[in-house]
């Protein structure tokens, strides 16, 4: 299922404190992105994700952060951040990639084209409104959406969503303007048909609006393939 392929190659990227009560550990999530890019395989998220974490973490050290299914350090494997453009690169270790259980996108040329009106996308992250914490385990509903590229710039993309016809992973009605924050990092795929049908990472995002159901995208081609974020 293209849900899941989509899914595959992201995790939830998230800090806690594990003092507090089961329920209210958590203190906020993310999406991070794995991609090989030819030259190096790169973690991307939003710029303002990986911020938050570390302005938590200087309240208090003791916070723990965690990529997918791995407890990491994320400041210590940071590429290249860029407060503008919102976006953050990490380079982890083999053994804490593997462990994220991140199945990481092999992109077929880097930098990709940039997103253009009209192109079918596939995008998706992890909304902080849809996880749960239970004794032990965190749970976090991945959610897609598949549109088109409405408007564009050299720098952003926006999609318009149609919440009215849209569900959550367990069948559920979205309703009318869900806060879709933690879905910030998540990627923007676009689906080719021909010659082959395939995907291709070609943005990703940062922001989204509730009262007009837009989600805000930055051009993959931002990051070189060594994970330097570049205007």
């Amino acid at each position: 299922m293209l849900r899941n392929l989509v899914r595959s190659h992201t995790c939830p990227f998230w800090w806690y404190d594990d003092h507090s009560p089961i329920g209210s550990s958590i203190l906020h999530n993310g999406t991070v992105t794995f991609v090989n890019t030819g030259s190096t395989v790169l973690g991307i998220t939003a710029n303002h994700v990986y911020e938050e974490y570390l302005k938590d973490k200087a309240n208090d050290p003791a916070t723990k952060c965690q990529i997918g299914s791995v407890t990491v350090e994320p400041e210590r494997y940071v590429v290249s951040t860029d407060s503008e453009l919102d976006i953050a690169t990490f380079d982890l270790p083999t053994i804490l990639l593997t462990a994220t259980g991140v199945t990481v996108h092999n992109a077929p040329t880097w930098p990709p084209e940039d997103l253009r009106v009209s192109d079918l996308v596939i995008l998706g992250g992890y909304p902080g409104l849809r996880r749960a914490e239970r004794v032990g385990v965190a749970e976090f509903d991945f959610v897609t959406f598949v549109s088109r590229i409405d408007q564009c710039s050299n720098d952003h993309v926006s999609v318009y969503l149609n919440m009215p016809e849209s569900y959550w992973p367990q069948s559920e009605s979205v309703g009318d303007r869900p806060d879709l924050g933690g879905a910030s990092g998540g990627p923007v795929f676009r689906l080719r048909t021909e010659p082959i049908e395939t995907l291709e990472l070609a943005g990703m995002i940062y922001e989204s609006n509730r009262d007009f159901e837009l989600i805000f995208a930055r051009h993959a081609s931002h990051v070189s393939s060594k994970g330097l974020v570049q205007s």
